[in-house]
């Protein structure tokens, strides 16, 4: 299931014998270095041991602000949804800090808790959290509200309601915000190693940006590029999880 088709794979292979080509006779090989470049640079990062700190701290970062989103973004949703006064007052909230660009909190985060992973980590979470919760809040709301008034007539509490009745109606979308989340915790922890962190891919690209390595530059994308598309094909692989997202959707 995770191998590539054949004419993915063939592509691929001829756009690369391209750039490897045309890299120094069509365009400037400074500025769009020879795939064979980026492979060596690659290779010494990793025999260096440089690579390995970052990349286990980019995996870190989102898997605990994924981790963290989802918790926040699902429970937060339960309880909007169930409480109509709560909805009314939290709803403008919500909405504007889903809306403001979260390339924006940066500033807010270096300033209130300095350089380092925690502003990475908040970044990568709050990135995550609004996909997370708009999704399972959605499900939650589109419940039929006649299956919660026969569960109320039987006497359930509102735990029970929330956990054992909208939360399992809801499971296809609050699936399909978790599948997003991850991906947008991906890009926060990135967003935020690029302009807080002195660790993690991201600080990997600036610094090789700020130090005029544009072979460092091109090879830390390729990092980042190959480490995104393993997340989504892993994501695809989760059993039954793209058929409730159809069903969701």
């Amino acid at each position: 299931m995770l191998r590539p088709p054949f004419g993915t794979v063939a592509v691929t292979l001829a756009l690369l014998a391209f750039w490897e080509a045309a890299s120094g006779r069509l365009f400037n090989a400074y500025y769009l270095s020879r795939p064979s470049e980026l492979a060596l640079k690659i290779l010494d990062w990793a025999a260096s041991g440089y690579l390995w700190p970052h990349l286990l701290a980019t995996l870190l970062t989102t898997g605990l602000g994924f981790a963290l989103a989802a918790v926040g973004g699902v429970g937060l949703a339960l309880v909007a949804a169930s409480n109509d006064t709560l909805d009314r007052v939290l709803a403008p909230f919500v909405f504007m800090s889903f809306a403001l660009p979260k390339a924006m909190l940066a500033p807010v985060l270096i300033l209130w808790f300095g350089v380092g992973w925690l502003p990475s980590l908040l970044l990568s979470f709050l990135t995550s959290f609004f996909m997370v919760f708009f999704n399972a809040y959605s499900g939650v709301r589109s419940v039929s509200p006649s299956l919660l008034n026969s569960v109320v007539v039987m006497g359930a509490g509102p735990v029970t309601m929330a956990l054992k009745v909208r939360l399992p109606a809801a499971l296809p979308f609050v699936l399909l915000g978790l599948h997003q989340g991850v991906i947008y915790a991906f890009h926060g922890a990135i967003l935020g190693e690029m302009s807080a962190s002195n660790l993690g891919l991201g600080y990997v690209l600036l610094f090789a940006a700020t130090d005029m390595d544009a072979t460092g530059v091109l090879a830390a994308l390729a990092v980042v590029g190959l480490l995104a598309f393993a997340l989504i094909r892993l994501l695809t692989v989760i059993p039954g999880l793209k058929a409730m997202e159809g069903q969701g959707s």
